[in-house]
């Protein structure tokens, strides 16, 4: 983990499944032992495992974290003292959150965000490819094709109906505990399977 006085910006990235937050956790942890002012945040919406504070893995892992809803909240949450500031699942918060970012990078803060870099139909998931055009280091990461084993950078929607599909279209904010039966990772070959 670099350090510097300008700002320095980190961005784990990559398909559903691939590990991002648990990547995210795993930084955190290391800076912990480092004796680093951290703060964590995830958005509101994403409430897969529950109404908690904690950033959740897949595999299980967590890390406690502040609930915001908007960008503009993350920004007006910082302490001064803060040196290491943790975002999961940023491509919620939209494009407002490459201001925020920009204005804590020039405080000096270190900044890891991670995320998605596309959507479910692989386009671009802003803001993701923006912060991972202005950052210091980019960690993008891949899952393993459900249909081959191979890696996969996408991942794709393959429930047609159901609760968490529902909920998506009657509302794009909306996030589910979304499971292997909506989703799935597939490599570039799979994905049109």
């Amino acid at each position: 983990m670099s350090s510097s006085h300008n700002g320095y910006l980190e961005v784990i990235a990559g398909p559903m499944f691939c590990g991002k937050t648990e990547e995210l956790i795993r930084l955190i942890k290391r800076a912990t032992i480092g004796r680093k002012k951290i703060q964590v945040f995830k958005h509101k919406i994403d409430q897969r495992y529950g109404h908690d504070h904690n950033l959740h893995s897949h595999a299980g892992i967590k890390f406690k974290s502040e609930l915001v809803g908007t960008a503009a909240e993350i920004r007006r949450k910082i302490k001064s003292a803060t040196q290491i500031v943790a975002i999961d699942e940023a491509q919620w918060f939209g494009e407002e959150l490459v201001e925020v970012i920009n204005q804590l990078l020039a405080k000096g803060k270190y900044v890891i965000v991670a995320g998605l870099a596309v959507t479910f139909d692989r386009q671009p998931f802003t803001p993701i490819p923006t912060l991972m055009a202005m950052a210091d280091r980019v960690n993008k990461l891949s899952a393993i094709c459900s249909i081959c084993g191979h890696d996969a950078v996408f991942h794709k929607r393959v429930a047609k109906k159901g609760p968490a599909v529902d909920a998506l279209v009657a509302d794009p904010g909306f996030v589910s505990k979304l499971d292997h039966t909506v989703f799935q990772a597939r490599c570039r070959k799979c994905f049109e399977k």
